[in-house]
């Protein structure tokens, strides 16, 4: 028995080295036949005419897949740096970053190269700063696509037009004849052939229609799911939205007739960054909350952030009476400092991944709550504080100092 469970193990094994060398060969596969940015059709740097030229797809599906990752946390701007530093230009041996290190030639010049280096720093601090999790989600179905596109269409080639070979002379016919008297001079021409009927134009895949009806069907859901969801939010709907149309235009770049997509996708990627970097609260949805109340009345129902910290301090509050507040982000630390003899009620939860540590009550990972009531040192009596901790993306505390 242990012999054949260790051989399935060593089986299994195999097949994941095969797979993982597969894909470590198809990547191989991409840098040695990399896309050339070409001088001609270019609006920058030539990144996306060159992606589209060489996997044979419409450049503009490419350049709104670049806008797209920079409104998704600021992933596209780096990528496409990237590219312009790592691509060849036409005519080129190597790429600009590989003629700094003396690997060849390319027409970019060293003080350029340098100064696109340079400005890949601030480019990925501001991504890394503000995109968090969803930055290293984003990058990684961006590593998957370009896997992709290498693995299927990696085959082909940007076509080029031939230029038609020169007719070459008789060999002992005179270089003019003025007269055309010449038998071999003589161009009579040829009858003409019978018109034929023009050939139907093929028909192309109704991607487009196909991609509206599961747009409508994502709006259906989602106002069914508002009814027993309250989570879930405009924000979200855009979202799904946003990925749906992506990826009816991933499928018309291969088959055709999606590009009027792009007039929908566009639109609704500035809403859904501007609703995501700001919010429905005002722009004080990003960076850092803190709050220290003297009073009961001082504090608020709600202390609510998009991205950053709250600090929440109700070590002041009176050992009489009772406060309700909730304390919530998207993505970022939350920490309440609460009286030594106050009976706090309190729920912690981080509802996609996080650390929780609540009156000793620890958790982490995905999907992580804690609750309960704590007395403090004197037992029951006193303030009381019902409290809810809650962030998707993050770590939460609340400590009794």
């Amino acid at each position: 028995m242990w012999f054949q469970a260790w051989k399935r193990n060593l089986v299994t094994v195999s097949g994941t080295e095969k797979a993982m060398q597969g894909v470590a060969d198809t990547l191989r596969e991409f840098w040695a036949h990399r896309p050339v940015r070409p001088r001609a059709g270019r609006k920058i740097g030539g990144v996306a005419t060159g992606i589209a030229m060489r996997y044979q797809i419409d450049p503009v599906i490419v350049r709104i897949a670049f806008v797209a990752l920079a409104l998704s946390g600021g992933v596209g701007l780096p990528m496409y740096l990237a590219g312009w530093l790592l691509l060849p230009e036409e005519g080129d041996e190597v790429s600009p970053l590989e003629a700094l290190i003396n690997k060849g030639t390319s027409s970019m010049s060293q003080a350029q190269t340098v100064l696109l280096s340079f400005l890949m720093f601030p480019a990925l601090a501001f991504t890394f700063g503000s995109g968090g999790f969803q930055v290293i989600v984003t990058l990684a179905a961006t590593v998957a696509c370009i896997y992709l596109l290498q693995k299927n269409r990696g085959h082909l080639a940007p076509a080029a037009v031939a230029e038609p070979a020169p007719v070459p002379p008789v060999a002992g016919a005179p270089a003019w004849d003025p007269l055309g008297a010449a038998p071999f001079a003589w161009d009579l021409p040829e009858p003409a052939a019978a018109p034929q009927p023009p050939a139907p134009r093929p028909r192309k895949p109704r991607v487009a229609l196909a991609t509206a009806g599961a747009a409508a069907l994502v709006i259906a859901g989602s106002a069914i799911a508002w009814t027993w969801a309250p989570w879930f939010t405009v924000p979200h709907v855009i979202g799904l939205l946003i990925a749906v149309l992506a990826a009816g235009l991933l499928i018309g770049s291969f088959t055709g007739g999606a590009r009027g997509l792009i007039w929908l996708l566009v639109p609704l990627s500035v809403a859904g960054f501007g609703m995501t970097a700001v919010g429905f609260e005002g722009p004080h949805n990003l960076g850092s909350l803190s709050d220290t109340p003297k009073s009961v009345a001082d504090v608020k129902d709600r202390y609510r952030i998009g991205v950053g910290s709250v600090m929440l301090d109700l070590r002041q509050l009176p050992d009489s009476g009772s406060v309700k507040t909730a304390v919530e982000a998207d993505l970022g630390e939350l920490i309440v400092h609460v009286p030594k003899n106050a009976d706090v009620t309190f729920n912690c939860e981080a509802t996609s991944i996080g650390e929780l540590n609540c009156f000793g009550k620890t958790a982490e990972g995905s999907v992580e709550q804690v609750s309960g009531t704590d007395f403090g040192d004197n037992g029951e009596g006193g303030l009381k504080i019902d409290l809810d901790v809650r962030t998707n993306v993050g770590e939460v505390k609340v400590l009794r100092d």
